[in-house]
């Protein structure tokens, strides 16, 4: 683990982050949708870390928060790459033969984007080491595993390994992603007997309409409807609106504020570490979310790409 500023007192929890690295290409923005056969130029082209893990290791190391990291990566030229854009971020990966999982993003006008992925490594990749960092977690350690439906050979050791963690005292935190082969009665059912060993489900809108096949469902709705199927709690990403969170019967909405959004890659593994790290600070719940939602849409706003430092943050919230 590599240190940061701000390095966390002693006897202060460890973060743990696992999960899918890649390497993205960002193209756009793009519109209308080419024709087969056909080429499009597009303005801008940038290659930068991906993957529910990539994103979340470079936030921490923006927000100056040290994490213990759970990764894999492949053995080519853009698997090089990645490992070398990661090393400050924390733990170095295991390498593993083929190429690198890569994802094209195609920005869209609207702020929207659309993914074609290729999971490379990542259909590889065993949870060995995922139970290792469980079995060597201290009890009030949090772990947060990302991207876990690009995974296909951790799945089916999820659901073991967060009761495991659980038994030990760890906080678990879950984001699934987007199933790219959409969502099957199969799929609900595996994520289902998870999600009973998962203490904070980290779903946005649309995954959480996915997994109830409840595509109208409202904020309240879904998460009534996640509650009857998460250990303990969601809390659900909505984009533009913001997050939402139950307090018993009532529905707490953190707002976002109103921005000139630059570039929405990450934003929800933004929210992801930003909430690890007012977790591992004992921050209440709704103030909690409150604070993911700024930092997600501060960093959103920016380009080049920028993070505030925790220990402002948590400065500024501890003195209101």
């Amino acid at each position: 683990m590599v240190a940061a500023e701000g390095d966390p007192i002693p006897n202060t929890p460890e973060l743990i982050v696992a999960g899918n690295a890649s390497v993205d290409l960002l193209l756009g923005p793009l519109t209308p949708w080419p024709r087969p056969g056909t080429e499009v130029l597009v303005e801008d082209a940038a290659w930068r870390v991906g993957g529910a893990l990539g994103n979340t290791a470079l936030a921490l190391a923006g927000l100056g928060v040290p994490a213990r990291l759970v990764w894999d990566v492949g053995d080519d030229m853009l698997a090089g790459w990645l490992a070398a854009e990661l090393r400050a971020a924390g733990d170095a990966p295991r390498r593993l033969p083929g190429p690198a999982s890569l994802t094209a993003a195609l920005n869209h006008p609207d702020g929207e984007r659309t993914f074609v992925s290729h999971l490379g490594h990542l259909a590889l990749s065993e949870p060995d080491a995922l139970a290792g960092a469980i079995d060597a977690a201290a009890p009030g350690d949090l772990l947060l595993v990302g991207g876990s439906f690009l995974l296909p050979r951790w799945r089916p050791a999820l659901a073991t390994l967060f009761a495991r963690a659980r038994a030990r005292g760890v906080l678990t935190l879950l984001d699934t992603g987007w199933p790219s082969a959409g969502w099957t009665d199969a799929l609900r059912e595996e994520l289902s007997s998870t999600l009973t060993h998962v203490d904070v489900f980290l779903p946005n809108l649309d995954e959480a309409r996915g997994l109830l096949a409840l595509p109208d469902a409202t904020p309240r709705d879904a998460l009534a409807g996640l509650g009857q199927l998460v250990a303990g709690r969601t809390v659900l990403k909505l984009g533009a609106a913001g997050a939402a969170q139950r307090n018993g019967e009532e529905v707490l909405i953190a707002p976002a504020p109103e921005l000139t959004v630059a570039d929405t890659v990450g934003a929800g593994d933004t929210f992801n570490a930003a909430l690890l790290c007012a977790l591992r600070d004992a921050v209440a719940w709704p103030q909690a979310v409150a604070l993911a939602v700024a930092v997600a849409s501060s960093v959103v706003a920016s380009k080049p790409r920028r993070y505030p430092r925790w220990s402002s943050l948590h400065r500024r919230a501890n003195a209101t």
